[in-house]
């Protein structure tokens, strides 16, 4: 029998040569996963080693924190405080904020006062102004440098202005404002509004209308009927110009009024309680005392304006009657 030769097909591996590749593949296959288990359990080792140690560390790393968080937490707080100049503060804040009195009167012995107290944790630069209701125009300024928290401040003002004259008639508030901005008010507090008069009624208490200008003959001026008794206070500020008696006007007093270039005359008062000529009365001040004195029919006060140059000095009487009862409302 002829023997068998084997056939090798030309330009390809062995059945043998196969197997033994795909063995070795498998075997590094292995080694791999081997290696990357073994690194896996070393960084799992590593990590639980990193965890303890930093959990051992824990307790003086969190109490650093605390203080850290507590210090920024008190700087920043003064630093709310202190940057009443810098731009960064919190917006102002007063209470017990007020006026002492609600209307002025110009040429009064005292102006009006305001009083607050500042809110916070450190002092602030303070600026007071006094402001016109519904303009916003500004009319006074006080700067009051470093104000305490809880410190009560006062700024008081009596209406003058820069050029020797008064402010306008009308409705006044004060404002506080630091760091540009105006402060925020509560607690306690009532209105910081004021109404700046130029004049105001002539009798303190209940009061009535009588005949007024022209109403006869030779009525000059407005008839105010009162009890016998109630103060007379002067309507505006000036120079006592005469104190006499005369048949009909009975004791009576004219004031030259400061600033006004007017004269205002008070009749049938009381011979008692009447200012000495020449002396200067505010607005407000008593000058005398509602009476029946001269030729008057019942208690009253006869009241008078005169223009300038003044009484009986080149002057002319005028109704005073509209402005008494504009007086009227604010006094």
């Amino acid at each position: 029998m002829p023997r068998r030769v084997g056939h090798r097909c030309s330009g390809g591996p062995s059945l043998r040569s196969l197997d033994h590749n795909r063995t070795g593949a498998r075997r590094q296959l292995r080694r791999a996963e081997l290696l990357v288990a073994v690194a896996a359990l070393i960084g799992v080792t590593v990590a639980l080693a990193e965890a303890g140690d930093a959990s051992a560390a824990d307790p003086p790393t969190t109490a650093a924190a605390n203080t850290e968080t507590t210090a920024g937490a008190v700087s920043a707080g003064a630093a709310d405080d202190d940057a009443a100049g810098s731009g960064t503060a919190s917006k102002p804040r007063i209470r017990a904020a007020e006026v002492d009195r609600q209307r002025m009167i110009l040429g009064a012995k005292r102006g009006v006062s305001f009083r607050f107290e500042l809110v916070g944790k450190q002092p602030r630069k303070v600026l007071v102004k006094v402001v016109r209701v519904g303009s916003g125009k500004v009319h006074k300024r006080f700067r009051l440098g470093a104000v305490r928290p809880g410190e009560r401040r006062k700024v008081s003002w009596d209406g003058k202005t820069r050029k020797r004259g008064f402010i306008p008639q009308g409705k006044y508030a004060f404002r506080v404002y630091s760091d540009g901005r105006r402060a925020q008010t509560g607690g306690r507090s009532g209105s910081p509004r004021f109404g700046f008069y130029k004049n105001r009624f002539p009798i303190l208490g209940r009061h009535s209308f009588g005949d007024g200008f022209g109403a006869g003959r030779g009525h000059q001026g407005q008839d105010l009927f009162a009890k016998c008794g109630r103060p007379v206070v002067a309507a505006h500020a000036g120079r006592v110009q005469t104190r006499k008696y005369q048949s009909a006007a009975g004791y009576y007093v004219v004031i030259d009024g400061r600033a006004s270039g007017q004269d205002y005359a008070y009749m049938h008062m009381s011979r008692k309680g009447r200012p000495k000529e020449g002396s200067r009365v505010a607005a407000g001040e008593r000058i005398g005392t509602v009476n029946d004195t001269g030729r008057a029919s019942g208690c009253h006060l006869h009241f008078e304006i005169w223009t300038k140059p003044g009484w009986y000095e080149g002057g002319r009487a005028k109704s005073p009657t509209k402005a008494l009862r504009r007086w009227d409302k604010w006094s």
